[in-house]
């Protein structure tokens, strides 16, 4: 799980598959977290969300943009 900027093991057990709605084919499957792990990614949420929120729209937008073409 990536949480708060780092690759970590997660606290549940195992995988949960990713479905596409569209066509109902398994496109991923991934980690199951645990309610430790949504804590903490909710966490990193709120201590991100001032810095974030300070950031211009046009830097925000360059951000996400950057994250869509990886």
């Amino acid at each position: 799980m990536y949480i708060d900027g780092s690759w970590r093991p997660a606290a549940g057990s195992g995988t949960t598959e990713v479905v596409n709605p569209a066509d109902g084919q398994v496109i991923a499957t991934v980690p199951a977290g645990s309610a430790q792990d949504v804590d903490a990614a909710v966490r990193a949420a709120r201590a991100a969300l001032p810095g974030w929120a300070a950031t211009p729209p046009a830097e925000r937008a360059a951000h996400l943009a950057a994250l869509g073409r990886s």
